[in-house]
């Protein structure tokens, strides 16, 4: 799961010159939906996919705002806040009944707080796993985050039009056939790059390419909001520990 960094409320400049504000608080939660598209691109901060229409993207509340204890929402104050937002597609927002679901952000890998690309595994045909080099309780906050999105799903145990799984087994054979083609000198990094805005699939990619410095260096550059500081440069872009200094959870 790609690891991105939310921008800080403020005034920013799109690629076109127009102005984009990001706010602390909105009026509507549905309001920030552009300024998250403008930090993050137009991807679900989850599954990764693609989407082409700002209408099939929502805003994503992390800790969910209809989550309730001793029937009061806990969260309610947190339902137009920045702070709390990502962009989800429709199958990640309603996963597994997520909104009834309690998110601590201490208990949780996160893709804004979290370097999420360390914390899971994607294989071929469309598997996705908790990276089995973490140990403790960063792989219990790594398996939060997979139960939380149910991306673990497979076609088999997922609800009918829960696409995800065949989605990233299809982004996987894509990504080695272009790999190949890229040692062949039959396709270049800008097709690539262009694959991959267009069906999304980041963290595949990212994987497939693993050798590949100057793709992984793209993907990283390219991608609105990809937090750089989880990957490592020197060392052909391997991830590295997003929270160094947190002895108990540095992922």
């Amino acid at each position: 799961m790609r690891p991105v960094t939310k921008l800080a409320p403020g005034e920013y400049t799109d690629i076109n010159g127009s102005a984009i504000e990001i706010k602390d608080d909105y009026p509507r939660y549905q309001d920030a939906k552009s300024a998250l598209v403008f930090n993050l691109g137009m991807f679900c901060s989850y599954c990764e996919e693609a989407y082409h229409q700002m209408r099939d993207l929502h805003v994503e509340h992390v800790q969910p705002k209809n989550y309730e204890e001793h029937g009061r929402k806990i969260y309610a104050h947190l339902e137009t806040k920045w702070t709390n937002f990502l962009l989800s597609c429709e199958t990640c927002n309603g996963a597994d009944n997520k909104d009834t679901k309690n998110v601590i952000l201490t208990n949780c890998h996160l893709p804004y707080l979290n370097n999420t690309y360390k914390s899971l595994t994607y294989k071929p045909g469309g598997v996705v796993e908790v990276n089995s080099q973490l140990t403790g309780v960063s792989y219990t906050h790594a398996q939060n985050l997979l139960s939380l999105i149910g991306l673990d799903k497979t076609p088999v145990t997922s609800c009918p039009g829960d696409t995800r799984c065949k989605k990233r087994s299809k982004d996987w054979d894509l990504a080695k056939k272009y790999k190949n083609k890229y040692i062949k000198g039959d396709t270049n990094l800008d097709t690539i790059i262009d694959l991959v805005e267009n069906r999304g699939g980041w963290s595949i990619w990212f994987t497939v390419f693993r050798g590949h410095d100057e793709v992984r260096k793209a993907l990283i550059e390219e991608f609105p909001g990809t937090a750089k500081d989880c990957f490592d440069a020197n060392n052909h872009y391997e991830p590295v520990n997003r929270n160094p200094q947190n002895a108990i959870d540095p992922i």
